[in-house]
């Protein structure tokens, strides 16, 4: 994610936009008033995160998928195939960027949405430019990092559960409303017990890791998977990642795919909660 990046967004019209969302995505969309967005997902039938989003609810029969990682294209055929007799459509939106506000800007016409943090992201749709001031990428990345909120890269798409994410704390997800695609395993996992096997964690390193993001544990076993990263002033790396939760206690030390250490930091989010 990039100062003025481009968004994608996923677009759903119509007299049935809510009914649609409602039993397709995790969170509860049925309080969401005109104006208003939530956090919330779209996940495969065995409960992973497909795409994780921003649900803006852009009018009474418009919502707005802002994704947080992805692309929208390869899931438009996909969610197009519940729509069955609803009307509804889901289309692809170009020409829509991200910007994030500085605390006392407005946002005028354009849409606001409140971030885990404090922060407010703005969606924009050009060709409106960017204004001067506004908060860079890597300090962007690492607000989203100190807030504990998850930016997926494409290694990571249906691979997390929503509680290794902590959707609950993030206010992503509803274990109250009804059906959604992987709820019932999502619902066994949060009932039952063994969900919470992953956490997110803070991982910091001195040396660049593979591209694949993948973690290991000190006797090469598989560990986890870094999310977004972000550069630091030294020369090293910070990164949110989901980490098995025997190896996210600050001071773990855990290695690279291509065997560079690093090792776990003190998480931000939870620093705050405890406060």
């Amino acid at each position: 994610m990039t100062l003025s990046s481009p968004a994608e967004l996923i677009e759903l019209n119509g007299a049935d936009a809510e009914k649609f969302a409602q039993a397709q995505f995790c969170n509860d969309v049925s309080g969401l008033a005109p104006g208003a967005s939530q956090l919330s997902a779209w996940l495969n039938p065995q409960g992973r995160v497909r795409r994780m989003f921003h649900l803006l609810r852009a009018g009474e029969e418009r919502y707005l998928l802002l994704l947080r990682g992805g692309t929208a294209a390869p899931v438009i055929a996909p969610l197009r195939m519940f729509v069955l007799r609803l009307k509804v459509q889901v289309a692809a939106l170009d020409g829509w960027r991200w910007h994030e506000l500085a605390p006392d800007e407005d946002a005028g016409e354009s849409w606001a949405l409140p971030l885990p943090g404090g922060t407010r992201r703005l969606l924009l749709q050009s060709p409106q430019a960017a204004a001067p001031g506004r908060i860079g990428a890597q300090e962007t990345a690492a607000r989203d990092i100190d807030a504990g909120l998850p930016w997926l890269p494409e290694a990571a798409l249906e691979q997390a559960l929503p509680s290794w994410l902590e959707f609950a704390r993030l206010g992503a997800i509803s274990h109250a409303k009804g059906c959604y695609p992987g709820q019932e395993i999502v619902a066994r996992l949060h009932f039952r017990g063994g969900g919470d096997k992953r956490v997110l964690a803070v991982v910091e390193g001195t040396v660049e890791p593979g591209p694949d993001g993948l973690l290991r544990d000190p006797a090469g076993a598989e560990a986890g998977l870094l999310l977004q990263r972000v550069s630091r002033s030294d020369g090293g790396w910070r990164a949110l990642a989901v980490v098995k939760r025997e190896h996210a206690a600050p001071g773990s030390t855990l290695s690279t795919e291509n065997g560079q250490a690093c090792q776990v930091a003190a998480a931000p989010w939870q620093r705050a909660a405890e406060q």
